[in-house]
C-alpha cells in the first residue's frame, strides 16, 4: 500500500446498525440468518445473509457481539425494511430490535498508524476486533490496512480528535472501490431477493455456515452447495463510462441475452467504473456489456471458478 492511499479517513454514514438483544437474541437470529450466531462474539465479527423463503437474500449483514447484544451492520437504504421484517418474525420470543443509528458512529480508515499513536494493537486477521477506548476497532480487509472503528457518539467524536486529526479524509467512492476490490458483496433495494448467497461469493467470505440447523431459506440454500456446482458467481470488474450505473443494471451478452446484473460499484475517476457483478460462469470468457458499455473481467477472476 502507498503513502498515498495510507492515513486516510471517513464517515461511514451510508451504513446503519442494528441492535438485537434479549433473553431469546441468539436463537431468534440462528432461525433467521446464514452464520452460526453462535460463532460471534466481541472479538470476531463475521458476514450472514438474511434471506427470504426462497433463499433470495433480503440482506448482506455485518455481524458481531457486543456486550449481551448482536450488533448487525447493513447499507442505510434498506434499514426500515429489515428492522420492519426482523420486528414482524420476533412474535412470542423475548427479543427486542432498535436501530442504533443515531447513537452510535462508524469510521472508516486506512493505515495503523492512529492505532499506534494511541497505544492499540491493531487487529491482525479479518474480521478481528480489538475493544478499547470505549470503542471497537474491527480489521475488514485480508490484505489491507483497513479498518472501521465504531462506538457511542462521543466516544468516536473524542478518538478523532485525539488520533485522527492527522488522517486525510476520503470519498465514498474510494471507500467503495477498496471494498469492491476485497470482494464485498452489498444488497441494496433494487437487488433485494436477486440473488442467492452463492451467487454472491457469500460461501467464500465465511458468509454461510452449512453445519448450523436451520433458517429461512436453508433449504435452497443447502441444496445449491450440496447438488452441483454453482452457476452463477460474483466477479470483480472495471468499465470505461462516465454514466452513473443502479445495482440490478442487467449484464448482456453479445446476443443481447441477459446473462447477469450489477451488484454494486465505485467511480475510479472521471471515466473508469469498478464493479461487483453477478454473472452466469458459461459467460465468464464472452464479451459482456453493460449500458452498452464493454465489460472487462479482472483476469484472476476469469479462472477463479473453472
Amino acid at each position: 500500500m502507498s503513502s498515498k492511499e495510507k492515513n486516510r479517513f471517513i464517515l461511514l454514514d451510508h451504513v446503519s446498525l442494528i441492535e438485537v438483544q434479549g433473553d431469546d437474541h441468539i436463537e431468534f437470529l440462528q432461525g433467521q440468518l446464514t452464520q452460526d450466531i453462535k460463532l460471534l462474539t466481541q472479538g470476531q465479527a463475521k458476514f450472514a445473509g438474511y434471506c427470504n423463503p426462497k433463499g433470495r437474500l433480503l440482506a448482506f449483514f455485518l455481524a458481531y457481539g457486543y456486550h449481551n447484544a448482536i450488533h448487525i451492520q447493513i447499507d442505510k437504504s434498506i434499514e426500515e425494511s429489515i428492522l420492519k421484517r426482523l420486528k414482524m418474525y420476533v412474535l412470542r420470543s423475548k427479543v427486542t430490535i432498535q436501530s442504533l443509528s443515531n447513537q452510535f458512529t462508524q469510521i472508516g480508515f486506512i493505515g495503523s498508524e492512529v492505532l499506534t499513536k494511541i497505544n492499540i494493537d491493531p487487529p491482525q486477521n479479518l474480521l478481528e476486533i480489538t475493544a478499547s477506548h470505549d470503542v471497537i476497532i474491527m480489521r475488514i480487509s485480508k490484505d489491507t490496512e483497513r479498518y472501521q472503528l465504531i462506538g457511542k457518539n462521543l466516544a468516536v467524536d473524542a478518538l478523532i480528535k485525539l488520533a485522527l486529526s492527522e488522517y486525510t479524509p476520503m470519498s465514498i467512492d474510494e471507500w467503495n472501490n477498496a471494498s469492491i476490490l476485497d470482494g464485498i458483496p452489498e444488497v441494496f433495494p433494487s437487488t433485494q431477493e436477486a440473488f442467492i448467497p452463492q451467487s454472491l461469493n457469500m460461501d467464500l467470505i465465511d458468509g454461510v455456515n452449512f453445519k448450523k440447523g436451520c433458517y429461512t431459506g436453508q433449504e435452497i440454500v443447502a441444496r445449491t452447495h450440496y447438488l452441483g456446482k454453482v452457476k452463477r458467481r460474483m466477479y470483480r470488474v472495471s468499465l470505461e463510462s462516465q454514466n452513473n450505473l443502479i445495482p440490478g443494471d442487467l449484464i448482456l451478452n453479445e446476443k443481447k441475452e441477459e446473462v447477469g446484473q450489477l451488484v454494486r460499484s465505485a467511480k475510479e475517476n472521471s471515466k473508469k467504473i469498478n464493479a461487483l457483478i453477478e454473472l452466469r460462469v458459461d459467460q465468464v470468457r464472452g464479451v459482456l456489456f453493460i449500458k452498452d458499455h464493454l465489460i472487462h473481467i479482472y483476469p484472476e477472476d476469469q479462472i477463479r471458478f473453472d
